[in-house]
């Protein structure tokens, strides 16, 4: 112990040093995306921080659970990932807290003050910055962090088991007809309503597990929206998995005006018990979203029903 407390005083003198210098010449750093991958220290060895819930559930599925001293607030999954120091909030650790676990890695999927990455390593720590936006980005991610962990050959068994569990799921309602795919409205907040756009994963999801996302078409990820647009979309299922612990129930959308007449309400199809974790946390277990999700939509329909002659959907 005195031996990381010696070097967490050594590296909180750098970042003093840095801080004084910054408020000196008034620089701000916008945080430069690092990643240390040319020599990957051993995993035994390695003291990681994990500046985000994804990155954190990544590491335990290469393996590395016990090498993580600091994780956010957030960082619950799996159980052993809740008695792991907490550094702060996502994306906005507490330096000072980070530096006394003296650290060989900090990963992080963003930043909230863009010069922290600059000082972690003026300290003499590596810092790895990952963009996942999608989920052939998390595969990417998480064969990087193979890569800078000494882990690459566990990331390619991981990965390849991740691969096959996505097209078996995606094979689950690869029969319905394109015509037949029900229509699908996600509800991430009701105050103001925020649905699932272009570029979101929870509208990748919808679609590779047999969906058709009916806020696909907006441009934005999570766009704020009229309820009108909803009753003009009329989809098949509603999801709701609000991001925070409050928001309206599945009885409460009956009564909006006029969200009575929609099909999905009409007919009872609303989904709300699915973890909000498996559609909008961008880890390992986007896969069993898509799995949850093309069992779910489909959950009363036995069997694909066979196109109209006309090959046009049914109107209601």
């Amino acid at each position: 112990m005195t031996g990381h407390r010696g070097i967490a005083g050594k590296r909180w003198w750098y970042l003093s040093a840095a801080l004084l210098t910054l408020a000196l010449t008034g620089l701000v750093f916008m945080g430069e995306k690092v990643a240390r991958e040319d020599s990957p220290a051993s995993a035994g060895k390695l003291r990681i921080v994990s500046v985000a819930p994804s990155v954190t559930e990544m590491l335990f599925a290469l393996g590395l659970g016990d090498s993580i001293v600091g994780a956010t607030d957030y960082c619950d999954y799996p159980a052993r990932a809740r008695q792991i120091e907490r550094v702060g909030g996502l994306g906005s650790p507490n330096v000072e807290k980070l530096l006394a676990l003296s650290p060989d890695l900090v990963i992080a999927t963003d930043f909230e003050h863009k010069y922290v990455p600059k000082l972690l390593q003026q300290a003499g720590i590596k810092v790895l910055q990952l963009k996942i936006g999608n989920i052939q980005e998390m595969f990417d991610a998480l064969e990087k962090i193979g890569s800078a962990t000494g882990q690459s050959q566990q990331a390619t068994k991981v990965l390849a088991k991740m691969r096959t569990a996505l097209r078996a799921a995606e094979k689950l309602r690869e029969d319905i007809p394109a015509n037949q795919r029900r229509r699908v409205f996600v509800e991430i907040s009701n105050d103001p309503i925020i649905t699932a756009g272009a570029g979101s994963f929870v509208d990748e999801l919808i679609t590779r597990a047999g969906g058709v996302n009916v806020a696909g078409g907006l441009s934005q990820a999570y766009p704020i929206i009229n309820p009108e647009m909803v009753i003009e979309w009329n989809p098949d299922v509603i999801i709701i998995c609000y991001m925070s612990q409050g928001g309206q129930g599945a009885g409460a959308l009956a009564r909006r005006i006029g969200w009575g007449d929609i099909a999905a309400v009409r007919q009872g199809r609303i989904i709300r018990d699915i973890s909000n974790d498996l559609l909008l946390r961008p880890g390992p277990r986007l896969i069993e979203g898509v799995e949850v999700l093309a069992r779910r939509l489909y959950k009363d329909q036995a069997r694909p029903v066979a196109p109209s002659p006309a090959g046009e959907r049914q109107t209601r």
